[in-house]
């Protein structure tokens, strides 16, 4: 059986207001968001779409609304069994990066979602892992978080995962993902995907950023570090294991910061 997975970082959630739209194009069977408004008026706005909410994980509060991740799914192809958001642990350097990340206006905290399905057709169990990692934060405390979790799913040799989201990986230490990857049996459905998301600070993206962020972005601009540096960003990234790929694409849609990107698997 074949199906479907959509990522998504919906930029405080504009981009799940119209997710109808690629969902009426695509038809994911599974569909994993970050920054969406997890009050229940929003969350069940999918069932009229014929999408059942599994889980969802509060990550942060902004203009006084609840933000996080939500995985749903179709039905027809899948059983929910179970969710909870991983533990990560804290250590000195998230410590320091939680303070800046403050002190900067960047309330977002780490969040992953786990989710296990059982495929109707063939019986077989499959995790779904939803990520949204920290914004301020070195790579190395990413890769630390990615091990945390990876490790505390115990994963046999038989276990089908998928791990996919806002990684907010940045464009260094490429090597330390793909190893830590690699080590857990996972293969990248992204790598021909060069960029998911796309800074477009203007007057109506403006009110969602600090003073601090609105600073930084103008000097960017206008040193031109801001299209240099964008242009070839990957942060979100689909992973998975002991399935088959069928293909991953980009939606080239405007909704969010970020494309939607999507990937059709053999199970």
């Amino acid at each position: 059986m074949s199906f479907s997975l959509l990522s998504y970082n919906t930029f405080n959630n504009r981009g799940f207001e119209k997710i109808k739209n690629i969902i009426d194009q695509y038809h994911p069977d599974i569909i994993c968001v970050q920054e969406v408004v997890t009050e229940e008026k929003n969350l069940t706005k999918l069932k009229k779409e014929n999408y059942l909410l599994a889980d969802f994980s509060n990550s942060f509060i902004n203009f006084g609304k609840i933000y996080g991740v939500a995985t749903f799914y179709n039905s027809k192809k899948f059983k929910f069994i179970d969710s909870f958001p991983l533990k990560l642990g804290n250590n000195i350097p998230e410590i320091l990066f939680t303070l800046i990340q403050i002190l900067i206006g960047f309330k977002k905290s780490k969040t992953i979602l786990k989710t296990d399905f059982i495929d109707q057709k063939s019986k077989k169990k499959i995790t779904i892992c939803n990520v949204h990692l920290y914004v301020i934060a070195s790579n190395n405390l990413r890769i630390n978080h990615l091990n945390q979790a990876l490790r505390s799913l115990n994963l046999d040799n038989q276990s089908r995962l998928i791990i996919a989201g806002d990684f907010n990986y940045f464009p260094y230490q490429r090597k330390k993902l793909e190893r830590l990857m690699k080590r857990f049996q996972l293969k990248e459905a992204t790598k021909k995907i060069n960029q998911t998301i796309k800074f477009n600070y203007n007057e109506s993206t403006s009110i969602m950023f600090g003073s601090f962020q609105k600073l930084a972005l103008f000097i960017f601009k206008k040193i031109r570090l801001f299209t240099r540096v964008t242009n070839q960003l990957k942060i979100d990234y689909i992973f998975y294991r002991n399935l088959g790929l069928k293909k991953t694409e980009r939606i080239e849609v405007s909704y969010s910061d970020h494309y939607p990107i999507i990937s059709t698997f053999e199970s």
